[in-house]
């Protein structure tokens, strides 16, 4: 019933399930997305406790072993396409990008359990109009687990994900550190670091 208050209106990615949609009283458009792998905790937490840098979650709904995801929908260019239209960015662009995603990224960090993104890369990142940095697609998400050897489902994008994601242990804050090393590379050389290693004054970091 929930669900039939939202009208697709066009396809984002078909392979994952996430649609646009538009509520039928109020016309405001929205991203639906339909999740079988989740951590419910995790988009709990972000619904009750909006997130600066993050998209605002309207509603869940669960059904079964889905999890139906309601949020806001952000305009914008992702950062995957300003790097493929623009090439690398100057330090100082990419400096301003990772300082504002650590911002993002810092009150969950600290969370207790931490919660960890798990899927930092380019394409997960919103630029809007005015240079805002907004974290997307927290489908990999968890809270972490310390007290675990290893993370259970093994998920992440190759070439950012950390090596934990592969069942060497639990995924921690330190994961998504690991990917902001890969995409600060990625951003000032236009390669991921197996393939061009950032060399500047920026190396130690």
């Amino acid at each position: 019933l929930r669900l039939s208050y939202y009208k697709k209106i066009a396809i984002v990615d078909e392979e994952r399930d996430v649609q646009l949609v538009q509520h039928t009283e109020s016309g405001k458009v929205f991203v639906l997305k339909a999740l079988h792998i989740y951590d419910a905790g995790v988009f709990s937490y972000l619904m009750e406790n909006p997130s600066k840098g993050t998209p605002s979650i309207i509603e869940l709904i669960e059904d079964d072993d889905t999890l139906y995801v309601i949020e806001e929908y952000i305009s914008g260019n992702s950062l995957r396409e300003i790097l493929q239209s623009s090439g690398p960015l100057s330090i100082e662009e990419a400096v301003e990008y990772i300082d504002q995603l650590c911002n993002i990224l810092r009150p969950l960090h600290r969370l207790n359990p931490p919660i960890v993104h798990r899927d930092i890369k380019p394409s997960n990142l919103i630029v809007t109009p005015d240079g805002v940095v907004v974290l997307i697609d927290f489908n990999s998400a968890k809270e972490s687990e310390c007290s675990k050897n290893q993370d259970t489902v093994l998920i992440g994008t190759a070439g950012y994900a950390a090596l934990e994601q592969y069942g060497f242990s639990v995924s921690k804050p330190t994961t998504d550190i690991y990917a902001l090393g890969v995409l600060l590379n990625e951003l000032i050389t236009g390669q991921l670091p197996n393939q061009e290693l950032y060399k500047g004054p920026l190396e130690p970091v």
